[in-house]
């Protein structure tokens, strides 16, 4: 087992996903690649990592890389409108280069454009898309991989270049264009939007052009295997297991406050706890009869793992995707299961079921 430290924290034992995402960078662009999973199971994590360690390599940076990589994460930013959008993605190339020199990571997170054509963009009176191909031809035609990276895309939705033309599926097309059409760049999305994930899978022309990639979180075996370094004995790794699965940053702040000697057993059971007063709270919103329904959700997940998909009917779907957005359950569309997000929150079921 692999296990080193990644901006201060154990980067924990990815190297199927590592060696996943550096062969598709590798071979010629032909889908958009979609990157889902459980919130906290270490998309983001994973991605970053790779473009760093694997694909630029810091002590070689951007300039001496044969990849050209644009990463941008809409979670750290206010996406409200067009404008707002493009400002999240472009910057004007005076401030770019004078930022470049003194950030190298910075040429990571904008397209750079020249101020008279970004104001052009902004009063419609130049197509962004056709920009920014303009610019990813020029970086293909230098030698360069280019790979475009966007993180949370959702943030899109509900968001218009005009009255008529909806921005996400205008970007949308944009990437089937770059991978399955023009073979110019790699495209990859992530997402624990899983809601959002249906609806690309569903969509016929764009599960067509996509590829599926799930990042979960840690099977037992590595989770034991990692807990045993730590000096953990076998009841104890059991009762983590038990409590909190293999999602990451729970285990990482299990370890924090066992190194400052906590009993484990009453802080794991604080955490379940915590979890069923979120389930509880939220099952406030909703009438009797749903609340009967989650019981039923809740009993097939702590009795078999999960809660099928199939059979279900639009109003049992819409009611499990709510939970899955408010990250308490997650669906799963490509295996057609719901679970709890994490451990913790089956932990809770449990007592939610217990309590009657």
């Amino acid at each position: 087992m692999k296990i080193e430290t990644y901006r201060g924290a154990p980067f924990v034992d990815r190297e199927e996903e590592i060696e996943f995402f550096v062969d598709w960078f590798n071979r010629v662009p032909q889908r958009v690649l979609w990157v889902y999973g459980p919130k906290s199971s270490g998309k983001t994590t994973v991605i970053e990592y790779v473009v760093e360690k694997k694909l630029l390599r810091e002590k070689e940076w951007w300039e001496k890389s044969k990849y050209w990589v644009k990463y941008i994460n809409l979670r750290r930013k206010l996406i409200s409108s067009y404008k707002t959008f493009l400002h999240s993605f472009i910057i004007p190339e005076d401030v770019y280069k004078e930022s470049v020199e003194t950030d190298k990571k910075f040429s990571l997170k904008f397209f750079s454009i020249e101020r008279k054509v970004l104001k052009e963009i902004e009063a419609r009176e130049h197509d962004l898309f056709e920009v920014l191909l303009e610019k990813i031809e020029r970086e293909k035609e230098a030698g360069k991989i280019p790979i475009i990276i966007v993180d949370e895309i959702q943030k899109l939705r509900d968001i218009y270049i005009n009255s008529e033309r909806e921005l996400l599926k205008e970007f949308l097309n944009f990437c089937v264009s770059l991978t399955k059409e023009k073979h110019l760049s790699h495209v990859v999305i992530l997402t624990s939007n899983t809601v959002f994930i249906e609806r690309i899978y569903n969509d016929a022309k764009l599960k067509l052009t996509s590829e599926f990639k799930k990042i979960d979180h840690l099977s037992k075996e590595k989770v034991e295997k990692w807990l045993s370094l730590e000096g953990l004995n076998r009841k104890e790794i059991e009762l983590v297991w038990e409590y909190l699965g293999g999602a990451i940053p729970l285990v990482l702040k299990m370890l924090d406050w066992y190194r400052r000697g906590i009993y484990l057993e009453e802080y794991l059971k604080r955490e379940a706890w915590l979890a069923y007063t979120e389930i509880v709270d939220y099952l406030t919103d909703f009438e009797e009869e749903k609340r009967r329904y989650f019981k039923k959700i809740a009993q097939e997940i702590v009795s078999k793992g999960y809660y099928p998909l199939e059979g279900i009917t639009s109003e049992e779907k819409k009611f499990l995707q709510a939970w899955a957005e408010k990250e308490i359950l997650f669906y799963d569309p490509m295996e057609l299961r719901v679970t709890g997000n994490s451990r913790v929150y089956e932990k809770g079921m449990e007592i939610l079921l217990e309590r009657g």
